[in-house]
């Protein structure tokens, strides 16, 4: 068997160059860059340092939520954001104590892992329809904040630890925001154990087919509720940066909304509702696309309700662009292929 020659390594790597090209994350980055072009050419007096960075710390209370692992199993979780809304509840109650701010903190994730682990118990042990239970759920967890926020004097809670705040708006070498840093940090975290670890093999294994997993010897109960404490716990973590950004202040109303926001950034990242598809580079690229498509918006002068709308368009298309991005694939990679080959047979 011969080796190949330069000629052939040329052709295969211009066909991996070709892939690499279209691949959805890649679409989503020349997204990013056609909005911030526009971004730019519309209004370059605004368009400065100061501003991007505002508006990336603005989508880090959102970007932290743990749905993109939810979402691969094939489950959904729109009670993430009431979620969060408790942990921030529990740490205002905690900090009214007087209690240090680790006991603050630790509460605060405490209250999410057991929300997580209420819709995990439910959905993954008694087999409840995922949707049903966390629309329940979330009814139940702002309920609950509706009415203990209700009776606090001022309808609001505001003793929070004071880091809250660095970690909401300060930035590292008066550059990057902190809550940026942090993001990455568990992105790459995410990244790692999604992409190369067993735990998010098991993951992608039972949203392809939880009969065949459960036939593999995968623990899919266990494995299920892990997911969903998880998707709590990172549900509290937002309400710290959501807490600092907003000036430590908290009313009953916190949150409301940012499910829809969520699964839209991972769904437009790739992710698919169906389960067993996507990878967490694109809900990171769609992060900072959400972001600066709000911003964008914002300039426009649209409104709080009319930005629904356009969350709403976004989410359908992000289900269906993925279908289209397919066949052009498959069409680039016959077109490639085929000429790849007549490249080869010429020489």
């Amino acid at each position: 068997m011969t080796s190949p020659t330069p000629k052939d390594l040329t052709v295969k790597n211009k066909f991996s160059l070709s892939k690499f090209l279209v691949k959805w994350e890649m679409i989503l980055v020349y997204i990013f860059i056609i909005i911030n072009i526009a971004l730019y050419i519309g209004n370059p007096q605004t368009y400065n340092i100061t501003t991007i960075q505002w508006t990336v710390q603005l989508i880090m209370s959102k970007a932290f939520i743990g749905i993109v692992l939810v979402l691969i199993l094939g489950d959904i979780d729109v009670s993430i954001a009431s979620i969060m809304a408790m942990s921030a509840m529990c740490m205002g109650l905690l900090g009214n104590a007087g209690l240090p701010w680790p006991v603050v903190l630790l509460g605060g994730l405490l209250a999410g892992a057991v929300c997580g682990a209420i819709n995990g118990f439910l959905i993954a042990r008694l087999k409840m329809s995922a949707v049903i239970v966390t629309i329940s759920t979330s009814l139940l967890f702002r309920g609950i904040v509706k009415i203990v926020i209700d009776k606090v004097e001022g309808k609001k809670l505001s003793t929070y630890p004071s880091w809250f705040k660095t970690a909401g708006n300060g930035f590292i070498f008066d550059m990057i925001p902190i809550s940026l840093a942090c993001f990455l940090l568990f992105g790459i975290i995410f990244i790692v154990l999604l992409h190369k670890s067993r735990f998010g093999r098991k993951l992608y294994m039972i949203g392809n087919s939880y009969t065949a997993s459960e036939y593999s010897g995968i623990n899919v109960v266990n494995t299920k509720f892990l997911v969903f404490v998880i998707a709590g716990v990172m549900a509290a973590i937002c309400a710290v940066f959501y807490l600092g950004y907003n000036g430590n202040q908290m009313n009953s109303s916190i949150g409301k909304g940012y499910e829809l926001d969520v699964i839209a950034i991972a769904a437009l990242g790739g992710v698919s509702p169906a389960g067993g598809k996507g990878k967490m580079y694109g809900p990171i690229i769609a992060t900072f696309i959400m972001a600066f498509l709000d911003r964008a918006q914002g300039l426009l002068g649209i409104d709080e309700n009319a930005k629904k709308v356009v969350t709403g368009v976004i989410l359908i298309i992000a289900v269906i662009i993925p279908l289209i991005n397919k066949g052009l694939l498959d069409e680039i990679k016959l077109r490639t292929v085929y000429r790849g080959n007549k490249n080869i047979q010429a020489l």
